[in-house]
């Protein structure tokens, strides 16, 4: 490897490493130098590069994973108060929330939370419940403006598929960060098991790998959505360069069973965000995540066995 490829990952690794930083003290005081102390620079450089490769400033972007955190929080069936969810997320006042949320949500934290909730995601488009697609502002798109427009909640096609509640254990993982659409993760994975199969810590057919969604897409524009391709392990392993190391929250979850070809992944995603609507349960605290049971390309049919796995707490009725 020569010294550019090793700088590059090098960066990646550090960029990464603050990134979880930031979403574990998302609560906390964050500024440029305190962050930039966790990547090992200089604040100026440090800003110079992060804004390079996330494509925001490191204020900016903790201000928006701020704000769409807390989108997410109002959005819960009995959300808690606006000052509440304002605190829990950072900002240092309820009048400062208001103003950064309504900047970026065009409505206020009050009026965000008597807006339709959403109840229907696939491939970065919101449905409401009479089927209308949604952005992320809560805009009503016309017909032109998407294939999916034209397509009414109940003609979609939904999957049998067998979906349970269950308590689903702590898993810890290897992984390398990818943000963007979910369809080009893949370079991600490569780059994954390039590192971990040499080591012994892959094995096609008896290693899982899982798929953890960081972002809400309904809130977090696709180009941002920030996922982890990931291998579980079951020891604490040493990671270098752009390989990072999380753990997945155990708890309960709904599990989705699925067996999918590469074109089915949208339909399981629908399955699942319909079962929501007479479960009596919704979206919990905590890791959305894909788990891969096999080597696609060892199964007959080409599929992936894969568990689609969703945090979740009963409704309060």
């Amino acid at each position: 490897m020569n010294i550019q490829d090793r700088s590059r990952i090098e960066y990646r690794a550090r960029v990464n490493k603050v990134m979880d930083y930031i979403d574990q003290h998302l609560d906390e005081s964050l500024d440029l130098k305190s962050i930039a102390e966790v990547a090992s620079f200089s604040p100026f450089h440090f800003h110079r590069i992060f804004t390079f490769m996330i494509g925001e400033s490191p204020i900016d972007y903790i201000q928006r994973i701020r704000v769409e955190r807390a989108a997410w929080k109002l959005r819960e069936e009995n959300p808690r108060s606006v000052t509440e969810i304002a605190f829990e997320c950072g900002f240092g006042s309820v009048s400062l929330f208001s103003r950064t949320f309504r900047r970026y949500f065009k409505v206020t934290p009050s009026q965000f939370i008597k807006l339709e909730k959403p109840v229907y995601s696939t491939s970065g488009f919101v449905f409401s419940k009479n089927g209308q697609m949604l952005g992320k502002n809560m805009k009503t798109f016309s017909a032109q403006e998407g294939e999916l427009c034209r397509t009414d909640l109940k003609q979609y096609f939904f999957m049998k598929a067998n979906i349970e509640v269950k308590e689903m254990p702590e898993m810890k993982a290897i992984y390398v960060r990818h943000i963007g659409p979910f369809n080009e993760i893949g370079q991600a994975y490569e780059k994954l098991f390039k590192w971990a199969f040499p080591r012994g810590l892959f094995v096609p057919n008896v290693s899982k790998s899982a798929t953890v969604i960081h972002d809400d897409p309904t809130v977090t524009e696709i180009e941002k959505v920030r996922q982890s391709a990931c291998i579980i392990v079951a020891d604490e392993i040493k990671v270098d360069g752009e390989i990072g190391k999380l753990v997945i929250p155990g708890g309960s979850y709904v599990v989705g069973h699925f067996e999918l070809g590469f074109t089915e992944f949208e339909m399981a995603w629908n399955t699942m965000c319909n079962w929501f609507l007479e479960s009596g349960y919704q979206q919990g605290d905590g890791c959305t995540y894909e788990l891969y049971h096999n080597d696609y390309n060892t199964h007959p049919e080409k599929k992936h066995i894969v568990d689609i796995c969703i945090p979740v707490e009963p409704i309060s009725i």
